[in-house]
């Protein structure tokens, strides 16, 4: 610690660590507002910030909280009179120069004193701060069991000493500092976690192909996560088709979009191996046999193939899945029939086939039942329906793939309300001739 003059033995170890003194009237006050103003804290800048905050003046003229990060570095957080945060990170200093605030990081001693020299050695930015105080105290956060501190808290003061009440409140303090630190820390750690997965599950950017126009949409229902059991995939194929599908699995949130994205993992490793659509199906049917328990899915799959004049030829296979929709450059919508049985249910399941053209500025639409079933009217039990949805594309009459979804994804919304309570997904393929 630096201080102006040598500090006593006992203020080297402040008393910490010693069962602490009943509090005062205004230190239990103190106390209950750091835990009602932390408790439930979720994000870690934000709880650091008002720790450093809260601190200041009730236990010193400064604060700083150092947080070691998970590359060895130290993050921190200052907080002074002068009544503003500043934060930033440093490298984590050798044990030679700085002996105190190592022992406080590897919880070696629970609380000590900074030594002038250990101060000036620390970088410029992080210490300079602190060489206006008489002591600067540094407290290691008590740990979990079995774990490493938390960080540590260095509090600076222009008087000389700490006295053993003050060192019992600066601990209780640090205890509660310390459950909030590893409370948010955890809860961001869970929701880093929870960002990587949702993203390999998330729908892929749609390619741009020659002679063809792509749209979908994509929106699960409400809930903890941000996918659903809705689920789309392209894939263009060494021969220049592209590979699409279009599908459901039964059930919402975090499940069903785990099912979700197997189903699309294996796909991706089936197509490598058949381009064929209803033969792929019959693959992913033996795929998801036995695996998914008494889930399954249903699914649109198709290969489109580019003829002269700027045609699109379409083979197209259905496991079970609503009947896609073509909408003609004249307006007209047509139904394309695809019996089929359902996905990861029977082994020796059927499923249908058709054929279609697609002549320039003709659209496919495939969509899942959060479409159909979509819900409104006074009771809320009325559905958007099959002959709705194809009114809605009939008014789509010449417009471009992307306007196409937008449009029916506008309808649905106003007519649930934006109260969807199903996963809701559209892929629409137009043929778009190059000039």
């Amino acid at each position: 610690m630096h201080r102006a003059k040598p500090a006593s033995p006992a203020a080297d170890d402040l008393g910490v660590g010693i069962a602490p003194p009943s509090f005062s009237p205004g230190d239990s006050i103190f106390l209950a507002d750091v835990g009602g103003r932390l408790v439930g804290a979720t994000d870690l800048d934000a709880a650091a910030t008002l720790i450093v905050e809260l601190a200041v003046p009730v236990l010193a003229d400064c604060a700083v909280l150092v947080l070691p990060d998970a590359r060895g570095r130290l993050d921190w957080w200052r907080w002074s009179l002068r009544g503003r945060c500043t934060r930033g990170r440093i490298r984590r200093p050798a044990v030679e120069s700085a002996p105190a605030l190592t022992a406080a990081l590897d919880g070696l001693k629970q609380a000590g004193l900074l030594s002038h020299n250990e101060i000036a050695g620390l970088p410029r930015a992080f210490a300079e701060p602190l060489t206006r105080y008489s002591e600067v105290a540094a407290l290691s956060l008590p740990p979990a069991p079995g774990s490493a501190p938390p960080g540590i808290l260095l509090l600076g003061r222009r008087q000389e000493t700490y006295a053993d009440v003050e060192s019992g409140l600066m601990a209780e303090f640090a205890d509660r500092v310390s459950r909030t630190v590893q409370a948010t820390g955890q809860f961001e750690r869970n929701r880093a976690a929870t960002v990587a997965l949702q993203s390999t599950l998330h729908p892929p950017t749609l390619p741009v192909l020659p002679g063809i126009r792509l749209s979908a949409v994509y929106r699960p229902s409400a809930g903890p996560v941000d996918v659903g059991g809705d689920f789309y995939d392209l894939f263009v194929q060494p021969d220049g088709s592209t590979l699409f599908t279009l599908g459901d699995v039964c059930g919402n949130g975090p499940e069903a979009a785990a099912l979700s994205g197997r189903v699309r993992h294996a796909l991706a490793a089936l197509r490598l191996v058949e381009s064929d659509p209803a033969r792929l199906l019959h693959l992913l049917n033996q795929a998801l046999l036995g695996v998914s328990g008494s889930k399954f899915a249903t699914a649109v799959l198709g290969c489109i193939t580019r003829r002269s004049g700027g045609a699109l030829h379409v083979r197209l296979s259905s496991g079970g899945h609503p009947s896609p929709l073509v909408l003609r450059h004249d307006g007209t919508v047509e139904v394309v029939a695809i019996p089929g049985m359902l996905v990861g249910i029977m082994p020796q399941a059927q499923f249908g086939e058709n054929v279609l053209e697609l002549a320039p500025h003709d659209t496919l639409v495939l969509y899942t039942d959060g479409i159909t079933e979509a819900r409104a009217g006074a009771a809320g039990d009325e559905l958007f329906g099959s002959e709705r949805l194809r009114e809605t594309l009939a008014n789509c009459q010449g417009l471009p793939a992307d306007q196409v979804t937008t449009h029916l994804d506008q309808t649905v919304q106003a007519w649930s309300g934006g109260s969807a309570r199903d996963d809701i997904a559209v892929l629409a393929i137009q043929s778009a001739p190059t000039q």
